[in-house]
């Protein structure tokens, strides 16, 4: 009994579960709440990237080279970032039947924060590379 009890409680596990999953599935469903989670983890991660790459930078005695290939592996930590997010606009969209424009223009306002962030380190790239 105690066991049938417990596959009991098991069974019945989900349900409160599949009762919680559709309103935080509605709430993840929109390309503001998507572009809200993906703006707030490349606004999180670009600040030890740039800490990240500033650490490192030294090593590279000032070889400009060396310097552009460490900022580019640090700004494509956050590409990977903006990419799953516009991923999932551009599933959102499939699944909404929504119009093209609509999905490219959410994508692009995530991108814009992308390009923005990506801009300090490629600032820390600038600095290192001309020794200030």
């Amino acid at each position: 009994t105690k066991t049938e009890s417990s596959v009991e409680e098991d069974a019945t596990t989900p349900e409160p579960e599949e009762t919680e999953t559709p309103a935080e599935s509605a709430q993840e469903t929109t390309y503001q709440s998507i572009l809200d989670d993906y703006t707030q983890k490349i606004k999180d991660a670009a600040p030890g990237l740039v800490d990240e790459f500033n650490a490192e930078a030294p090593d590279k005695n000032g070889d400009v080279n060396a310097l552009a290939e460490l900022c580019n592996d640090k700004v494509t930590k956050l590409a990977e970032i903006c990419n799953e997010g516009v991923t999932e606009m551009a599933t959102l969209m499939q699944k909404n039947g929504d119009d093209y424009d609509t999905y490219e223009e959410w994508a692009n306002k995530l991108q814009d924060v992308y390009t923005e962030q990506a801009g300090s380190i490629q600032d820390a790239y600038t600095s290192a590379a001309t020794g200030q």
